[in-house]
């Protein structure tokens, strides 16, 4: 069993991020009730957290699924904006033989399309196999190791697992202008994240154990020229959709068990912008039990007086208490406690 190594120059993962909320904007709704400065920095964390989580995933699943679109020929080819390296390894290179062995090393991997900087660094390992006679529909076993990600604000660190079943796959071929994989994937994972504050001694923590269901639109298109033997095709992320239902249950950093839901009637739509995940529409029941026992609904969608920010507003249950803030970059994660 001969395995093919190559090094490539950061062309597969989007810039890997902490999504942190900022700008706190004018309560909404009818009540003139606002939630507490200690319910704030919990909800604008919360989120923080669901942003790191769901940036790590995305990155995985778009580095994989054009790996996969590739017949699992590692491309060749190097990022103009970005540095350092991302070596991966492949036992079986081609769309039949399964199970397939594959590892993602990451060496200073750093994307400058992102709007901060984020440097990532580790190992993920993925076991593939076929579901069935459809080498199309696999299932991808994730292990972490020792995977960080460094930004201008924040170190943090996954460990654990996390596996994917794919459950659909269609894929539509433009010619040489491009083409769409649609991809519809059931989600598990039991990962935990460590938050280190620059400049501070102690670390966050959170946990999360998912059930999800992933539909994701990737668009490809053509940058290499117009005869075959030329063409070349990439991720347009300008063009992908991605829709996700689910629930997550877990530990945050206080050390209270929570869950958060978001029902397949109002998932939550996520496009991109320059890399960044934007949630469009959606919401999700969030509930707190232990020493900070509360239930919220959150809705998400465009800022209409910031374009490209996702619009967070968060409604306490009991109190009808209102507050609304953006998600966006450079900001810490805090204590809340």
């Amino acid at each position: 069993m001969n395995t093919m190594k190559i090094k490539v120059f950061l062309i597969v993962l989007i810039a890997s991020g902490v999504f942190i909320p900022a700008c706190k904007k004018d309560n909404g709704g009818s009540s003139t009730a606002k939630l507490t400065s200690q319910q704030i920095n919990q909800m604008q964390n919360s989120d923080a957290q669901d942003a790191i989580a769901e940036k790590t995933d995305q990155d995985i699943d778009k580095s994989i699924d054009q790996l996969q679109a590739t017949n699992y020929l590692v491309p060749v080819g190097k990022s103009l904006s970005a540095s350092g390296s991302l070596v991966i390894t492949v036992n079986h290179p081609d769309s039949t033989t399964f199970p397939k062995v594959v590892t993602l090393v990451y060496t200073n991997y750093q994307d400058s399309t992102a709007l901060e900087s984020f440097i990532k660094n580790g190992e993920i390992d993925l076991t593939i196999t076929a579901n069935g006679t459809n080498k199309q529909l696999v299932t991808r076993a994730l292990t972490f190791k020792h995977f960080s990600v460094k930004t201008d604000s924040t170190t943090f660190t996954v460990s654990g697992t996390r596996t994917l079943v794919r459950t659909g796959h269609t894929f539509k071929f433009y010619g040489l202008q491009g083409s769409r994989f649609t991809a519809t994937d059931n989600i598990t994972a039991n990962l935990s994240y460590a938050i280190t504050k620059t400049g501070v001694s102690d670390t966050l923590k959170f946990t999360r154990v998912v059930s999800r269901l992933r539909k994701a639109f990737l668009h490809y298109d053509n940058f290499g020229g117009n005869l075959w033997k030329l063409a070349r095709f990439r991720n347009n992320l300008s063009k992908d959709t991605i829709t996700l239902s689910g629930t997550v249950t877990g530990i945050n950093e206080k050390g209270d068990p929570y869950t958060k839901t978001v029902s397949s009637a109002s998932p939550l739509i996520i496009t991109f912008y320059r890399g960044t995940p934007v949630i469009t529409s959606g919401t999700m029941d969030y509930t707190v039990t232990g020493t900070s026992a509360s239930s919220y609904t959150i809705t998400f969608k465009d800022d209409p007086d910031h374009p490209r920010n996702t619009l967070i507003t968060v409604t306490n249950n009991t109190t009808l208490a209102t507050n609304s803030f953006d998600r966006r970059f450079s900001r810490k994660l805090r204590r809340w406690w």
